[in-house]
């Protein structure tokens, strides 16, 4: 058997982007197994692909605390030494990234030769093409996985199969916030972002759903998101009287919002987490993004409309912004016109 230690703690989208290269590790003998270090928040996604075995938790608030940093590292030396790797594969390129690998006593330490963090390079044995150049992120992981199997066509291809637990608990849901039935065909519409300036406002989204809903009498709409966003669905729930809406946001573990996006039959969403959890699942997406790049970190599917305001100032990576133009500059009636179309592709 060979076992690998992959290294990509988070965000949410990080560990999608790098699911495909760790898909195409396992597919390269009948006995891989991998191992993930990633963090608490986001432990339930790593075991949707068959091959990891085990997820070793990282407590990040540990490892940032003084008193608690020399503690934190024992444990982590301890766990990561319970195997005997072959490998181990740092996808995050940062210096901590960097440092857990070389925790586990393995001598076979990749990494990319270009990371986020350039001191990261001191702690590889082993270093991997794929950062040189600007491109997205999950191209950047499959060119770092390319170069370490040192095959040409390395399968990307990316199944992942069904949670049952979750999905059970994700069809719990969604009937009880429409009432008691499932709805055959719903819009998840995911509001939040982690920057502020990624955040197109409450009265935007509602006035998609409501060119939407008249477009498509039938369609429900389902504001979804992490505990972090719920406040931002709340503000839509609550002026949203008359129109075809419900929540979950914040009421879903990771592994019940993916299976809650499976469900459905197109997301709505910011730059953020459920865009790439939609993207990975096959979902068509209908994406807004003002600071940040679609083309570095947008969905990586096929049915998709991005919208990108067109001024100056767009992809300037602000996490903050006293102007509006970004989110003015997009057309509600452009983002329902487009998602129409993606769903009529989609019956």
């Amino acid at each position: 058997m060979k076992r690998y230690l992959i290294v990509k703690p988070s965000s949410l989208g990080d560990i999608l982007h790098a699911m495909p290269a760790v898909s195409a590790l396992a597919k390269t003998a009948p006995d891989v197994a991998v191992d993930w270090v990633v963090k608490p928040a986001f432990a339930e996604l790593p075991p949707y692909l068959p091959c990891v075995k085990r997820v070793i938790l990282f407590q990040d608030k540990q490892f940032r605390s003084p008193l608690r940093f020399l503690p934190a590292v024992s444990r982590m030396r301890a766990e990561l030494r319970r195997e005997r790797y072959d490998a181990v594969i740092d996808l995050q390129g940062l210096i901590r990234s960097a440092f857990i690998g070389r925790l586990s006593g393995c001598p076979v330490r990749a990494g990319s030769a270009s990371p986020r963090e350039h001191f990261a390079v001191h702690f590889y044995t082993r270093l991997l093409k794929g950062r040189e150049k600007p491109g997205h992120a999950v191209d950047i992981n499959n060119t770092m996985m390319k170069d370490f199997l040192g095959l040409e066509d390395p399968d990307f291809s990316l199944d992942l199969p069904v949670n049952e637990h979750a999905a059970a608990r994700a069809r719990e849901l969604v009937s009880g916030a429409f009432g008691g039935t499932l709805p055959p065909r719903f819009v998840v519409v995911a509001p939040g972002a982690r920057w502020a300036t990624k955040k197109w406002p409450a009265e935007f989204f509602l006035a998609v759903i409501s060119s939407l809903a008249r477009r498509d009498p039938g369609l429900k709409f389902l504001l979804a998101g992490t505990r972090d966003e719920a406040e931002d669905a709340a503000v839509i729930l609550a002026k949203s009287e008359g129109l075809p809406v419900a929540s979950v946001c914040g009421r879903t573990t990771v592994g019940e919002l993916l299976e809650t996006i499976r469900l459905s039959s197109l997301m709505i969403c910011n730059d953020s987490g459920p865009m790439h959890i939609a993207a990975a699942l096959g979902v068509p997406v209908a994406a807004m993004f003002g600071p940040t790049d679609p083309a570095l970190t947008g969905p990586y599917c096929e049915k998709k409309s991005v919208f990108v305001p067109e001024i100056a100032c767009n992809r300037c990576f602000l996490r903050y912004c006293k102007d509006s133009r970004c989110h003015d500059s997009i057309d509600p009636e452009a983002v329902a016109g487009a998602s129409f179309n993606l769903l009529s592709k989609r019956s």
